[in-house]
């Protein structure tokens, strides 16, 4: 019988029949909010009716101003009559009550408020009307006129007005009507529902109640079987308290089965209703009354071994006494036939150590035996103080095998203290273990290392309990714990390389896999699933599993790909995209070889994310598509710069010079100097064509290099530009300049360029001086940021003593048509520097410049050597 099935079934329905009836409350509650609030749905709709009543009341009085007849009536007086007055508070009434209407609404006060501006404004047009009599006069009609059309004006915006105020409350009124139809509807029916329910449950829980009672009963005839044929004492009590019920003097018994007559001879019908201690005084006597008692007031379970003699026999009992309900149930089982047993067993064991000991004083016998065995065996006595305390032990035997341990001999051991031979039994714990195998009479188990001629050896021992003694069994575990540290410490440098292998794989965006062929198991590194967009094993991978991340697009790609390994069992390396769990696109290259791995196929792979290389290589592409469409535009520009642009030029100038030699004589002087500036322009403009069809020919792509003197280039440079030189007064002074691989024209460009701007910003109040300087450097000892191709570098420095410039400009002059000064102070077209950082990024080097205003300018380059 399911004694806690009846229990709990039982228990549960009458929660269900409490909970029928708070279903019954709950049903009342609803039904009464929903007639509250299908009250609240109505007093609404009433409210919004009296609103559209009021609205009806004020357009019929703004209407009103609408008639002839009425504004003539109204304003006989000069708008100053009661009818006009009377008009006008039946206006503000109207008004207020719609105020006090929609008070809780700001929307429509908003309204109200622009709506009684416009009235007011209504009010004083009327009185406008005949505030000036003109009588019949022309002038009069007009004016009148021009009055009526304001009012109709007004008219207009008051009945817009209104219009907004109606459409708000129409809305408001479908809300409210829909609200009055919902609660209308549903209170009945949520009360209909609600209550058949809450009848259901209590009819249901009342049928189940009363089941489980007659089950009940059955369940309590059964229970009184059992504990008439059970083999322990089972007796209920309750207590008896004193006279001021603060404490318990003994126990009433209630019941007690058919187990008291065979044990104790007690008939259990004259026990029910008499007391504990007077059918049991013992209780009182060996302390378990004191425990009945606590058991009862802490509610907790007491268990207590008793003896007692029944008919001159001793006679064992194991009770336990638990709380139950208002008293407290003890059950006796009878331990007699264990105790003996035990007694028994204690007599055997007292016997077999006295053997022993006889065995311990047969030296000679007890030699021979522990000859033949491989471990280190001792006997130790031990020696107490006057409290009893075990301080030290007597070596009462030991084997020969201590001796190629230690190199004393068992004879020279014997009858000697423990601390004397081993001085750190105290040190090493060894002295607690002995002890603890005395005392707790249990065997000790415990490793203790010996150290010999700078050697540890490990022992492992086992002591146990013989007399007052104990007996120590000791083997050398010396090559077990070498072979356990050498797997601790292969483990360790195993998960360092599975850190470090973790680590790589985050940093080069790879992750592993393994899949058993022939059971189709699939493994793979945490770094995957993170690759995925997933925490480490945050489901189970599988090749069904992971074909739903492969892009749709490349499932077939995937499928034929995977189908060519399995058939060949040859690694395929192909790309493919995938979705990842936020939804991402990324491109994973994978590749994988087949090994044997127990007797089964297994595929151990790797899966790389290229999508930055991938999208770098698009990005590349479009780059170099961008690059050829730039060069076929230069290419097509320098076509119109060469020809196209410099025909037209060309022709101008012709003119200019045939006018200038045919008619100069007889411009007037404004006329000669805006001749002069178009001259100029004309030079400008053709500078500046051939500045930059020289900046769009250097050739970024040209490889083939001769070897290039610079001291030549330097020579063909200043004599081209001798004149400017002679005429300024300029002094170049240059040392002796490398051999270089280059081109030799764009070279003298290029100096061409420095020095030709050194003279041009000159200073005003020094003769100008260069200064051009070379040296060869390690290119380790380059600062600049630039990409360095070569071991060492000719460093070529320009320095002038001109204007300078300030150095938050050094990288802006270098830009194409960047200038500092305006051309009315320097000519120029602001494309040299531009053409001389370009020449020497053709020939792998840099530039730069650092200036001061007022002290000069230097331009250095490094060119490879």
């Amino acid at each position: 019988m399911d004694f806690k099935h009846v229990y709990t079934s039982s228990k549960t329905y009458i929660i269900l029949l409490i909970v029928a009836l708070g279903l019954l409350v709950f049903t009342a509650s609803i039904t009464y909010l929903q007639i509250l609030n299908m009250q609240k749905s109505s007093e609404l709709v009433k409210h919004t009716l009296q609103v559209y009543n009021a609205i009806g009341d004020l357009t019929t009085h703004y209407s009103q101003a609408e008639s002839e007849e009425f504004r003539e009536e109204l304003l006989k007086t000069g708008g100053a009559g009661m009818a006009f007055k009377n008009y006008r508070e039946e206006g503000q009434t109207i008004l207020d009550s719609l105020k006090t209407l929609t008070s809780d609404n700001k929307e429509q006060l908003a309204r109200l408020e622009s709506f009684e501006v416009l009235l007011d404004k209504l009010y004083i047009q009327l009185q406008q009307l005949d505030a000036v009599n003109f009588k019949n006069s022309e002038e009069a009609l007009s004016y009148s006129q021009s009055q009526k059309m304001k009012i109709n004006g007004t008219l207009y915006h008051l009945r817009n007005a209104k219009n907004e105020l109606l459409a708000y409350e129409q809305r408001l009124m479908q809300e409210r009507e829909v609200n009055y139809n919902s609660h209308k509807s549903l209170a009945p029916l949520t009360l209909l529902v609600l209550t058949f329910f809450a009848l259901l449950v209590f009819v249901l829980s009342f049928i189940r109640i009363y089941k489980n009672k007659r089950r009940f009963r059955k369940s309590e005839a059964f229970l009184k079987n059992v504990l008439s044929t059970t083999d322990n004492v089972v007796n209920y009590y309750e207590p008896i308290f004193n006279n001021n019920n603060n404490d318990i003097i003994d126990f009433k018994i209630l019941y007690a089965n058919d187990c008291n007559r065979d044990y104790f001879g007690l008939e259990p019908d004259e026990m029910i209703g008499d007391s504990v201690l007077n059918v049991f005084p013992f209780l009182s006597e060996n302390g378990e009354f004191n425990k009945m008692k606590q058991s009862y007031l802490e509610q907790t379970k007491e268990i207590s071994d008793r003896q007692i003699v029944v008919q001159d026999s001793n006679m064992w009992f194991e009770s336990i006494v638990t709380p139950l309900a208002d008293g407290i149930l003890e059950t006796a089982r009878n331990t007699t036939a264990e105790e003996e047993a035990k007694e028994i067993q204690l007599a055997f064991k007292k016997r077999l150590e006295s053997q022993n000991l006889r065995l311990l004083d047969n030296r000679a016998f007890l030699g021979n035996i522990f000859k033949s065995i491989s471990h280190v065996v001792m006997h130790f006595k031990s020696i107490r103080n006057t409290k009893g305390e075990i301080v030290d032990f007597k070596i009462l035997f030991v084997n020969e095998r201590i001796n190629p341990i230690t190199g004393d001999l068992p004879e020279e051991l014997k009858n000697r203290k423990v601390s004397k031979v081993f001085p750190d039994i105290f040190k090493n714990g060894v002295f607690e273990h002995l002890v603890n195998a005395i005392e707790l009479n249990r065997p000790e188990e415990y490793e203790v290392p010996h150290k010999k001629n700078g050697k540890t050896t490990w022992f492992r021992a086992t002591a146990i309990k013989l007399g007052d003694g104990v007996t120590v069994t000791t083997r050398d575990i010396t090559e077990e714990k070498e072979k356990a540290n050498q797997l601790i410490k292969l483990n360790e440098q195993l998960v360092i390389r599975n850190s470090i292998l973790t680590d790589a794989e985050k940093i080069a965006k790879i992750g592993s896999f393994l899949w058993y062929l022939e059971s189709d198991i699939t493994e793979i590194s945490d770094n995957f699933f993170q690759m995925l967009g997933y925490k480490a094993n945050e489901f189970k991978p599988s090749p069904e599993t992971y074909k739903k991340f492969i892009h749709p697009d490349d499932l077939e790609l995937v499928a034929e790909k995977t189908k060519q390994s399995l058939t060949t069992l040859k690694p395929n390396e192909f790309t493919y995209r995938v979705i990842t769990k936020s939804g991402d696109v990324k491109y994973f290259k994978t590749n994988g070889q087949f090994i044997n791995k127990e007797e089964e196929t297994v595929m151990i792979g790797v899966v790389q994310d290229v999508t930055q290389s991938i999208e770098a290589e698009e990005k590349l592409r479009k780059s170099n598509l961008e690059l050829l469409q730039s060069n076929a535009e230069l290419e097509s520009f320098n076509r119109v710069a060469s020809h196209d642009l410099q025909e037209p030029l060309r022709k101008i100038q012709l003119f200019i010079s045939r006018i200038e030699d045919k008619e100069s004589d007889r411009f007037s002087n404004k006329s000669l100097e805006y001749f002069t500036k178009v001259k100029n322009a004309g030079k400008r403009m053709q500078s500046l064509i051939q500045n930059l069809l020289a900046y769009s020919r250097i050739d970024s792509t040209k490889t083939d290099f001769e070897t290039v003197d610079l001291n030549l280039v330097l020579e063909k440079v200043l004599d081209d530009l001798a004149t400017n030189i002679n005429e300024t007064q300029t002094s170049v002074h240059a040392d002796a300049l490398p051999e270089i691989k280059g081109v030799f024209f764009q070279m003298e460009q290029l100096f061409a360029n420095l020095i030709s701007n050194a003279i041009k910003y000159r200073s005003s109040i020094e003769t100008p001086v260069i200064h051009i300087t070379s040296e060869k450097i390690l290119s380790t000892d380059i600062p600049e940021p630039f990409l360095k191709t070569s071991k060492q570098y000719h460093k070529i420095s320009v320095m002038d003593n001109g204007i300078g410039f300030d150095v938050k400009y050094a990288d802006k002059i270098f830009e194409v048509f960047q200038r500092l000064h305006q051309k009315t102070e320097y000519s120029g077209t602001g494309i040299g520097l531009a053409i001389c950082k370009k020449i020497v990024e053709n020939h792998n080097g840099y530039i730069f410049a650092t200036a001061k205003l007022g002290t000069g300018a230097q331009f250095i380059i490094y060119l490879p050597a």
